[in-house]
């Protein structure tokens, strides 16, 4: 089995009739105004396996900040008879202590990544500039 891609978004909606995933606010960069914070985001990862594998599946998802895990955790799921089977992880109130780089991972069975992380930069928000009107 091997991951062909993850991506992390701010939210996302799946298609009740066609199945199809629209993902709104890739986040990349996150500016927070203070810590520690709080964030809501959607996971995403497509799956594609080899004919011998099995159905089910059972990987680990990795959330660390600046290398130290924040979240560590199986995820299972069915290829249901496809070659291709997708991940959607919403993940309420994932507490960020500080800034820094929070890297996203799927491991195998053995530890070993499957793909490249997601990253996302996290930030301090700059306080606003003197004499600036509020935000409506």
């Amino acid at each position: 089995m091997k991951l062909l891609f993850m991506t992390c978004a701010q939210s996302s909606a799946v298609d009740s009739q066609t199945g199809r995933l629209s993902l709104f606010h890739l986040l990349e960069q996150v500016q927070a105004p203070s810590f520690p914070t709080a964030m809501s985001l959607t996971l995403v990862g497509m799956f594609a396996r080899e004919a011998d594998e099995p159905d089910d599946q059972s990987v680990r998802l990795k959330v660390e900040l600046d290398g130290t895990a924040i979240f560590d955790s199986a995820v299972n799921f069915s290829f249901r008879g496809k070659q291709r089977s997708r991940v959607l992880m919403a993940m309420n109130g994932v507490a960020i202590a500080s800034a820094g780089r929070l890297s996203f991972s799927f491991l195998n069975g053995d530890g070993a990544a499957l793909g490249a992380p997601w990253e996302v930069i996290v930030e301090k928000a700059a306080p606003p500039a003197a004499g600036a009107a509020p935000a409506p």
